[in-house]
């Protein structure tokens, strides 16, 4: 009478652990390329927010508001502040042509520059 044998041999875990790491070799890329567009789209949607109160901020002084250095300058200027910001960091420059250049940069160096009005990336 020959005895049934319960569970795995060394072989077949092997072969489980081998088909693991290929799938995690190929998913953990994609799902990184995932989140840098996550955080990429958060930042776009920011800086174009930022448009409109750079547009009333110059319907009302005559001109954009240009090389503010963080977001809290921004606020006190446009009266605009984005959704958790996170630590993000904006520097408006001015490189002229009546448009602007917007760049913003998250605490995990994330960065995204976009020409306004246009709203073309730099």
């Amino acid at each position: 009478m020959s005895t049934i044998q319960k569970g795995f041999s060394l072989i077949e875990l092997m072969i489980v652990v081998a088909v693991m790491a290929i799938v995690a070799a190929v998913a953990l890329p994609a799902y990184n390329g995932y989140i840098q567009t996550s955080r990429e789209g958060v930042l776009v949607n920011n800086v174009v927010t930022m448009e409109v109160f750079q547009e009333d901020f110059r319907l009302r002084t005559g001109n954009f508001l240009v090389a503010a250095a963080n977001v809290a300058a921004i606020t006190a200027a446009i009266d605009w502040a984005p959704q958790d910001d996170g630590g993000v960091t904006y520097v408006i420059t001015d490189p002229g042509g009546g448009s602007y250049n917007v760049t913003a940069t998250d605490a995990a160096g994330t960065t995204v520059c976009m020409t306004l009005p246009e709203k073309v990336r730099c």
